[in-house]
This record gives structure tokens, C-alpha cells and sequence, in this order.
């Protein structure tokens, strides 16, 4: 049975990880950002979230939130060196704009908003978008303004296969602040696959 208050703390850590994987938060929401790190290393439902959240946190605070936008190109923008693609596509088919952009459109199709080209240049398969999309949807079926549960079929038909691929590779990388984001990413697959009973796939 879904809860309010879970599903309240699932919105605002989809949140989070709009404001670490889109590029113009990035970039431009620092303050938001550090703010809601604060509140999830001290009230996470899990250690291991609450002291990545801390590490962060610690490293940010002593380099500059200015830091985490190199980390972010580094990362995700330069095509050489431990380049790891934000596509959902990509990780399904080794190339963009394939089968996950379109699962992510026909979960759009049945609401009223569409991309913000403004604030989302990257396509729809895109996990900064993803992510995005899934603490609007829980805002809008908490205020039931949708009646379907289509955040849980976002979850089970785009983020669900590939989910893990994305944090072990982010885990992996020599990224002082995205090494960690990777824990709190696969920490929140984990936990929406329990709360939501959709299993993990078997590769």
C-alpha cells in the first residue's frame, strides 16, 4: 500500500537527483542544492546515503559548489576519459534517441506538460530529465491530479534495467562528488524496487 509520507521523501530525493544530473541546475542551483544535501545527510533513510550526502557536502564546501559543474562536464559532456552517458538509450541499445526516449514520450503522452526545451536541451532519455519526471509525477498523484501510477511505470520501464549500470559506473569513477551520488542513486533504485515490488532485472 503506498504511503503519503514515503512517497513525499521519494519526491523530494527524485528532486536531488534532477539538481545533481541536469546540466543548468548544475550549474545554477547550487543553494537548493546544498540545501537538500544537508537535510538528506541528516534525516536519510539509510547510513550509507546519509554519509555520501555528508562526503559531498564536506568536499563541496571545501572547493566550492562551482566544483560540482567541472565534475559534471568532466563526467557526462566530454566524449574521452571516463565518459558515462546520461542516455537511457544508450545503456539499452548503445546508441541515443532509441527505445527507452520512447517509453519515457508515451509516459508523457498521458499527461498535460511537455519537455521544457529551456531548461531540458537533452532529449527525454535523458536521466536528468527521467529523474526530473519522476518527482513531478509523484507531486501530481499525491495531489491526485493523476490518476495513474505513472511514475512506477517510469520506474519499471526506464530507470528499473538500467539503474544499476548508471550508479556502478558513477560509483567506479574518480569523481570525488559523483562516486558518491552513485551511492545515494543505487541506494534509491534499491529502495523504490522494495516499495514499489517491481523486481530486479536479471542480466
Amino acid at each position: 500500500m503506498r504511503n503519503i509520507e514515503i512517497d513525499r521523501a521519494r519526491g523530494f530525493l527524485y528532486n536531488i537527483l534532477s539538481l545533481l544530473f541536469v546540466e543548468e541546475y548544475v550549474k545554477n542551483s547550487s543553494k537548493e542544492l546544498k540545501a537538500s544535501l544537508e537535510i538528506l545527510s541528516n534525516n536519510s533513510f539509510d547510513e550509507d546515503v546519509s554519509i555520501a550526502a555528508k562526503e559531498i557536502l564536506t568536499y563541496l564546501n571545501e572547493n566550492g559548489f562551482d566544483k560540482l559543474y567541472v565534475d559534471y562536464q568532466d563526467l557526462f559532456i566530454v566524449p574521452f576519459g571516463e565518459f558515462v552517458s546520461l542516455s537511457a538509450s544508450w545503456y539499452h541499445e548503445q546508441r541515443e534517441g532509441g527505445l527507452m526516449q520512447l517509453k519515457v514520450r508515451d509516459v508523457l503522452a498521458k499527461t498535460k506538460i511537455r519537455k521544457d526545451e529551456n531548461s531540458f536541451k537533452a532529449p527525454e532519455d535523458h536521466y536528468g530529465f527521467i529523474f526530473t519526471l519522476s518527482a513531478y509525477l509523484i507531486e501530481q498523484e499525491l495531489k491526485e491530479e493523476i490518476k495513474e501510477e505513472l511514475q512506477k511505470e517510469l520506474f519499471k520501464e526506464v530507470i528499473n534495467p538500467y539503474c544499476d549500470e548508471l550508479f556502478y559506473k558513477l560509483m567506479a569513477s574518480s569523481s570525488k562528488t559523483y562516486s558518491q551520488v552513485g551511492v545515494i542513486l543505487g541506494n534509491i533504485c534499491n529502495f523504490e524496487r522494495a516499495y514499489l515490488d517491481i523486481p530486479k532485472l536479471k542480466k
